[in-house]
């Protein structure tokens, strides 16, 4: 059945296309959803998405300004809080990762999570003009804090390497991301003993990897003088 007629002053109707945009983008990937599909589950018209969106693309990033917009919003002001508790005591590496990682896995909003790490590989990917403004307005901000926060709670590393280990940590996170169904590769390869797809257990282990990728030694000065 096609979608119904969007009335002219139905203000509601930009809400209802990011809302179906992302659930749809979350279930099935950004580019398999189709535009019926997408204005069929908002209840609007295909004229709609031109008018509030521009096109298909400007919905897809539109829901990914709102979503990076609210995600890391509250990640700096949990990362905040928590150092504000802390006062002249030093952060601990667990506690500061964890806040890092808890948009992507946190219970309840699992898909959420699947979906802003699949718009960050989209952005690595084919960058546009809009995705670049919404990694220097909502991202790169948050990066510094947790930046600062991670030398902090590593304090025999040197800035530069910190950086190094936090362009890995998001690598990480987000790679591993794109991957959570039933049928991911970590489960065929392990024969079902790894799974990302059971959350509790990816939480752990990835938490884990970054603890001990973070944290390490400190890079030997000569050998860095040598690469």
């Amino acid at each position: 059945m096609p979608a119904k007629q969007t009335p002219a002053n139905d203000t509601d109707a930009a809400s209802r296309m990011l809302q179906a945009a992302a659930g749809l983008y979350a279930e099935k990937g950004i580019g398999k959803v189709s535009l019926r599909e997408l204005t069929a589950r908002a209840g609007v018209n295909l004229a709609a998405v031109s008018y509030h969106f521009g096109s298909k693309e400007g919905l897809a990033e539109a829901v990914f300004e709102t979503l990076s917009r609210r995600v890391n919003g509250k990640r700096v002001a949990d990362l905040d809080a928590y150092l504000e508790a802390l006062g002249t005591r030093r952060p601990a590496l667990d506690r500061v990762l964890s806040i890092f990682v808890a948009p992507y896995l946190e219970t309840g909003n699992e898909q959420e999570g699947v979906l802003l790490a699949r718009f960050i590989v989209q952005h690595r990917l084919e960058p546009s003009a809009l995705t670049r403004k919404v990694i220097s307005k909502h991202f790169d901000p948050m990066a510094k804090r947790f930046i600062a926060a991670l030398a902090l709670a590593c304090p025999h590393l040197e800035v530069r390497d910190i950086s190094w280990r936090y362009l890995f940590t998001v690598s990480a996170v987000v790679l591993t991301l794109t991957d959570t169904t039933k049928n991911n590769r970590i489960a065929r390869l392990s024969g079902g003993k790894a799974d990302t797809s059971r959350t509790d257990e990816l939480r752990v282990a990835l938490l884990d990897f970054l603890r001990s990728g973070i944290w390490g030694d400190a890079p030997n000065a000569d050998r860095g003088r040598r690469r």
